[in-house]
Formats: structure tokens, C-alpha cells, sequence
């Protein structure tokens, strides 16, 4: 009788919200395996509210169907076969410049989907800028240099005067056989001296010549090593390894390290710095340079301890949800469980997560940031916001650690050094634990130290169907064999540019970006957090600024900066190559894979080299790498009992167990792995090659640009890209914003 009088309370509460128009509430999710849904594909797109022809500066926004209208999945993806013409987002199309552009819809579900229209933009009468006015010099004059090298190159500046004259020159040289002159560029072919002419376009009566004398090529210096010093963890435990890094200075010198341990039967180290604890006790390790025995790093102490995490009390967390917090976008690459999750270590990853939950009983969900938080300074924003409420939504935020000082200022990390110390078995890389520490403390949970990194963030990202198109050489071939010092590249670039069509860049992108990277490959830490000091007036910076500039006076480096997906040439196919982060390839909002249509191909080369470094002493950067941030203003919502501790000791376990498996693993192929996943990313082999060429003992911390002057802006970046814009004097330059940035480089990381 209870059981009916229960069932028709029941249906009477039922009828009753329905009669009141009540809003019917979400189901709770239920336990168990989620029932198979049907997936309908879409067979066909309809397009409505499209313009044959539009104005530059015009817009308007289409309408898309996708049937049938039970198709599963409804997404979208725009794109413009040209978007320096005109561009697309989320339907609406812009007019950016006088052309024709093909703009396309596909289907998400199915690539094989789309529809297209093409649009003709005019200028418009509005448009039509006026004449200018034509202001004839009455003197020019030639400075920037006297002498160049046999195959080396001399960047010519010209003062006009009036200042404000018209700009416009013809170049001649005197004897093409002694050296060739292109936009102000000098080419030395052999020994002699010739007269350089510039003669005014708008003038011909104005004209200026310089003498230069072309002398031998000088021997390639190699600058000597004078000290060394050890960075790294300094304790590890029995079976597990740590990574030691030796700083060689001065900056830019032989970087060749040879290692030992005075007890190799407490501490193994091999050639890449490894230090592999073997028994417990205490030894010291050396660094010898290679090029000179002589100079030798101090003696530094190793420990060697066993396990002592294993003794820590377990304390049980009553079924506390752990919360990683990540870009809706990018769930799938944090959370094993889910099906789009594609690293390979995959089942170690679920076997570490699952023995975690049940070990320490809790649950480790991911979630995706809101929509009013995407990347960049919003995000930022959003979770200081939340901590300055005291309340933070997440305990790990999936941010870069340029972000730091921004995170610290709102009291928005929570400090996780002395945890690590307990739990962490110090296995973190050293560029990582530089660049994830501020103020001396370290804010991340490590991932630990993982044979299947890829070490290469940024680079050189470039069209393989446009270079086989107009037939240049691969770059990422030419780094292989050892071509790409920074002479090699200019070549390369002024012979590519021959090549391509009227309008289009070898280069796109922005210059302070190709400037750090190409020191970096040098060996040389603009900003050094070794030493305290900058190194902006190095010779191979200053080197790579006169590289940079003669691509741009050459009309091989498009004028119009920018970074990103911003770079409306790249991504139109109207430059050959763009700078960027490894992730951009392939992501949907970066350079997704229809970027060219349908024979879009990415390649990667790494930045150029001093050509007295060479490739195999060359470097990358490892900073502004995301990371797992510990969130403050987390205690609210922990358990009766339970710390910060406890929760980071969960996700230390999780990561270090997913590697000790993985290495477990008898048909575990970590070479293999990352040649998998990076031709996943690249569809050129060479470029595979390339980026694999790099590995931790190869990369080094250098915060010039991600953590003195983020996101690209502030004054090293632009002073750099108004350098190499208009040719103007480096060294002088510098030297206006250098207690500027210096000042700001002391309060981050003195």
C-alpha cells in the first residue's frame, strides 16, 4: 500500500510542474557506460546571405544550414582562400584589400562537406587614397659600413634630405665581379674595392656613392669557454635520475661538456647530464669543457637517498574532486579517459589516475575554462578574479608561466616547493624548473621527466606545397646537413624570394621573434638569470639583427608584422613561412588543416645559427611552456583535514607513475613515439628529423621576450621590430630602452 500511495504522490508533483509551466530540469548524470547514440553525418551545406562584391572595409554575415537537420554533429569551419583580401569569422566577412577570395564552409564532422562562394572586393571611392605629394630629395648620403667580406653581406642605410623627402633609389655597383648591390644590400663577390651608387627614383640628378672594399674572409672565431656552471636538482633516489645543465660562459662559447661522477657506484652520469642514483650515499659531479680541460666547473654535491615519500602517512581525502581546469578545446589532451585523448601513454596514464583515485580516495576531473575566459590577458584576468573572491574554481590551472608575476601580484598561486621536495623526487627539468619558479619558489606540479618530450616550442613554420611549387630547397633538409648558419639562411631566403611571385614573402611574421630565436640557437641568453646580465649587444645578436634587416630591405619579409593567426600572408598563402609555437600547427584556431585548402602540408625548421656555433652546439628556448599551476584561494572547498599537500601529492603520484610504467613497458620506444607524434604534425620527414634533433641537454632558459615583455609587446620587442622595419642603428637603438628593460628584468628574477 505504501509503494502505490509513493507512486501517485509522485505522478501528481508531476502533473502539477507541469501544469505550472515549470522549466523541465537537466537529468543527473548516472553511473555507468553512457548508451550509443547514432551518429547521423552531414551530407550537404546551404548557404544563404552571401555578397558577390563588397567594398574594402565592408562586411557581411552568412547564414549556413547543414543537413540533414538531424545531422549529429552541426559545426562548422570557415575559411578564406585568401584573407589578405578578404577574411572570415564565425560567418562574417570583412574586405581587407581589392581582389577576389573563395570563401569556404566546411563541415566539422565530415571534411568531404563544404560549400563555397567567391567575393570580389573594390575599393571604394572613400577608399581611394589621395596622391601623395611628391617631395624631390636634394641630397642623399650613404653610411652603415665600408668594408664587407668575400660572401658576406653589408646592409647600405641613406639619409635623405630634406627628412621628409620621398623615398625611392636605384642601386648600382661599379664592378659586379667585385661585389653585387641589391636594395641597399652589398654582396662581396672577391677581394678589390668598388663604388656603390644610389640614385633618387624621383631624381635622377641626386645620386650618392660609397667606396667599399671587399677583403678576405675572416677565420670563424670561436669564442673560448672561461667557466662553467651546474644547475640542477641536487638530491635523487635510488633507481630514478635527475638532469643536471652546465651554463658555459661567456655566452655563446664551445658549449661541449664532458661529465663524471667521483663515485659512479653511488651516481652514474651520462653524456646528456642524467645523473642516475645507483646506491644511497653522496658524490660529486664535474663538468669538463671539451675545448679547453683546463676549464672545469666546482665540484658539485649529489645525494643519493631511498624512498622516503612511501613512509608520509596516506591521509584519505573523503571523495575530494580535484579539478584541472583547461581550454574546452584542449580537454582531450589532459584527460586519458576521454576518446579524442591520443598521447601515446594513454593506458599508463589511466592505470596511474585510477590507482591515485582509489589510494587516496578522491576523483580527478578536468573542466574547461568559461567562455568569458579565453587565452590570453582575459584568462589571466578571470582567474585573478577569482581569487581575489577568494574562491578559485579549479585546484590546477592549465596557464603559461610567463603569467607568474601577473598570478602573483593577485595572490593567485599557491606555492609548491616544499610539497615538490616530499613527493616530487625531483624530477623536473632544469629549463622547467626556471621557468615555472618566481620569486624562488616553484608553483607547478611536475610532469615529470619524460623520454618522449618534444623540446622544440618555437620555430620557423613554412607552405611544403608552396615550396614545391616554386621549387626551393627544403630548409628543414638544409638544417640536416648542417646548412643553416645564419649566412645559409640568408642565402636561402634572398635566392627563395627570387622565386616566388610578385607579392609574395619568403618571411612573414614577426622579426623580435626569428631575432631571439636565432640568438638562442646560438647559445646566447639575451636575458641571462645565470649572470643578471643582457646580452642585447652580443656579436651574434647583433649579427642576426643585420640578417633580419637584409631580409627586409631585400622585400622578402612582409611589412606587416604580426603573430599568431594574424598573419594574414601566411595564412592566405601568400608567405612562404611565419614563426610560431609547435601547437599552432594543425590546431583549429591557429593554422588549422584546410588552411590552404585541400594540399595544405606544414614543414618546420628551427632557427638559424651563428655560423661559428654550428648545428651541433646550437640551442633552443625552453620557456613559456604551459604548465599546471597550483590555484590559491583553494582551502574553502577542501575537506575537513586535508592541505595543499595532499591534493598536490595526488597529481605528483599520477604523473611519476605514468612514466615508471611507460618505461616499464618492454615495447616502450621513445624515438619512436616522438617521430609518431611529430609526423602526425608534419607533413614533411625532414622536418620530423629536424625537430627531433633537439633534446634537453640542447635547450636553454631565456625570458627576454615571455617573461620581461609578454605577449609580444613592451620594449625589447618593439624596439627590435622598429630596427629591422626601418633599417635604423641597433646599438643605438638598445642603448634608449635598456634601464627600461633591465630595470624590469632585476625586479622579475634578481
Amino acid at each position: 500500500m505504501k509503494k502505490w500511495f509513493s507512486f501517485i504522490l509522485v505522478m501528481v508533483l508531476a502533473l502539477v510542474l507541469i501544469g505550472c509551466g515549470g522549466k523541465e530540469e537537466e537529468p543527473e548524470p548516472t553511473p555507468g557506460p553512457t548508451p550509443a547514440v547514432e551518429d547521423v553525418k552531414p551530407t550537404s551545406i546551404e548557404i544563404s546571405g552571401q555578397k558577390e562584391e563588397i567594398e574594402i572595409g565592408e562586411d557581411f554575415t552568412i547564414t549556413v544550414k547543414v543537413l540533414p537537420d538531424n545531422a549529429s554533429n552541426k559545426k562548422v569551419r570557415y575559411s578564406s582562400s585568401n584573407s589578405s583580401v578578404a577574411s572570415v569569422k564565425d560567418g562574417k566577412v570583412t574586405g581587407v584589400s581589392a581582389g577576389t577570395a573563395t570563401i569556404t564552409v566546411t563541415a566539422d564532422a565530415d571534411k568531404a562537406v563544404k560549400k563555397e562562394f567567391t567575393v570580389t572586393v573594390k575599393a571604394g571611392q572613400e577608399d581611394t587614397p589621395p596622391e601623395p605629394e611628391i617631395i624631390p630629395p636634394t641630397e642623399l648620403e650613404i653610411g652603415g659600413g665600408a668594408e664587407v667580406q668575400v660572401s658576406k653581406m653589408l646592409n647600405l642605410q641613406v639619409t635623405y634630405t630634406p627628412t621628409n623627402a620621398t623615398k625611392g633609389l636605384t642601386w648600382t655597383s661599379s664592378d659586379e665581379a667585385i661585389a653585387t648591390v641589391n636594395n641597399g644590400i652589398v654582396k662581396g663577390i672577391k677581394e678589390g674595392e668598388v663604388t656603390i651608387t644610389a640614385t633618387s627614383t624621383i631624381d635622377a640628378n641626386i645620386k650618392a656613392t660609397i667606396v667599399i672594399k671587399v677583403i678576405p674572409t675572416q677565420e670563424v672565431v670561436v669564442i673560448k669557454p672561461e667557466s662553467i656552471t651546474l644547475n640542477g636538482e641536487e638530491e635523487v633516489e635510488v633507481g630514478y635520475s635527475i638532469r643536471l645543465s652546465a651554463t658555459v660562459l661567456p655566452d655563446g662559447a664551445d658549449n661541449t661538456i664532458r661529465w663524471e661522477s667521483t663515485k659512479p657506484e653511488i651516481a652514474t652520469i651520462d653524456e646528456k647530464g642524467i645523473v642516475t642514483g645507483v646506491s644511497e650515499g653522496t658524490t660529486y659531479i664535474i663538468a669538463y669543457s671539451v675545448a679547453d680541460e683546463t676549464v672545469k666547473s666546482s665540484r658539485y654535491k649529489v645525494k643519493v637517498n631511498i624512498d622516503q615519500s612511501s613512509l608520509i602517512p596516506v591521509n584519505d581525502l573523503g571523495g575530494y574532486e580535484i579539478v584541472i581546469m583547461q581550454a574546452d578545446s584542449a580537454l582531450s589532451s589532459i584527460d586519458p579517459f576521454l576518446e579524442d585523448y591520443t598521447a601515446t601513454d594513454k593506458m599508463y596514464k589511466q592505470r596511474a589516475w585510477e590507482e591515485v583515485k582509489s589510494k587516496y580516495n578522491c576523483n580527478i576531473s578536468v573542466v574547461a575554462y568559461p567562455d568569458d575566459a579565453p587565452w590570453g590577458p582575459s584568462r589571466v584576468s578571470w582567474i585573478n578574479s577569482q581569487a581575489e573572491n577568494g574562491k578559485a574554481l579549479a585546484d590546477f590551472y592549465i596557464v603559461t608561466s610567463t603569467w607568474f608575476p601577473q598570478f602573483y601580484a593577485a595572490n593567485a598561486m599557491q606555492a609548491t616547493t616544499t610539497y615538490f621536495a616530499k613527493f616530487g623526487k625531483n624530477q623536473i627539468e632544469p629549463a622547467v624548473r626556471q621557468s615555472a619558479s618566481y620569486k624562488n619558489d616553484l608553483y607547478i606540479v611536475s610532469t615529470g621527466i619524460n623520454q618522449t618530450t618534444i623540446y622544440p616550442y618555437y620555430g620557423i613554420f613554412y607552405n611544403v606545397g608552396m615550396l614545391e611549387k616554386y621549387k626551393i630547397e627544403s630548409p628543414a633538409k638544409m638544417f640536416n646537413e648542417g646548412r643553416w648558419s645564419y649566412d645559409d639562411f640568408l642565402d636561402w631566403v634572398l635566392s627563395a624570394q627570387a622565386l616566388l611571385p610578385q607579392g609574395y614573402y619568403v618571411l612573414s611574421g614577426a622579426p623580435q621573434d626569428y631575432w631571439q630565436g636565432m640568438v638562442s640557437a646560438s647559445g646566447v641568453r639575451i636575458a641571462n638569470t645565470t649572470t643578471m646580465e643582457l646580452n642585447f649587444t652580443h656579436k651574434y645578436s647583433v649579427e642576426a639583427i643585420d640578417v633580419l634587416k637584409s631580409t627586409q630591405l631585400a622585400g622578402a619579409f612582409d611589412p606587416v608584422y604580426g603573430y599568431d593567426q594574424g598573419v594574414a600572408s601566411f595564412q592566405g598563402g601568400t608567405a612562404l613561412c611565419q614563426d610560431g609555437e609547435l601547437w599552432f600547427v594543425k590546431a583549429s584556431n591557429r593554422f588549422p588543416t584546410d588552411m590552404w585548402g585541400e594540399d595544405t602540408r606544414y614543414g618546420y625548421v628551427p632557427f638559424p645559427y651563428a655560423a661559428s656555433v654550428g648545428k651541433e652546439r646550437s640551442y633552443v628556448n625552453a620557456v613559456g611552456e604551459s604548465c599546471y599551476m597550483m590555484a590559491a584561494q583553494r582551502t574553502y572547498n577542501h575537506k575537513a583535514g586535508m592541505t595543499y599537500e595532499d591534493v598536490f601529492r595526488v597529481m605528483q603520484e599520477m604523473f611519476l607513475n605514468t612514466i615508471k610504467y611507460q618505461q616499464q613497458d618492454a615495447s616502450f620506444d621513445a624515438e619512436g613515439i616522438k617521430s609518431q607524434v611529430l609526423s602526425a604534425k608534419f607533413d614533411d620527414p625532414e622536418s620530423v628529423t629536424a625537430c627531433m634533433f633537439y633534446t634537453a641537454e640542447k635547450t636553454l632558459f631565456d625570458p627576454i621576450f615571455n617573461g620581461i615583455a609578454l605577449n609580444y609587446s613592451g620594449a625589447p620587442a618593439t624596439t627590435i621590430s622598429s630596427v629591422v622595419k626601418n633599417n635604423t642603428d641597433f646599438i643605438e637603438a638598445i642603448d634608449a630602452a635598456y634601464n627600461d628593460i633591465y630595470l624590469k628584468f632585476l625586479e622579475l628574477y634578481a
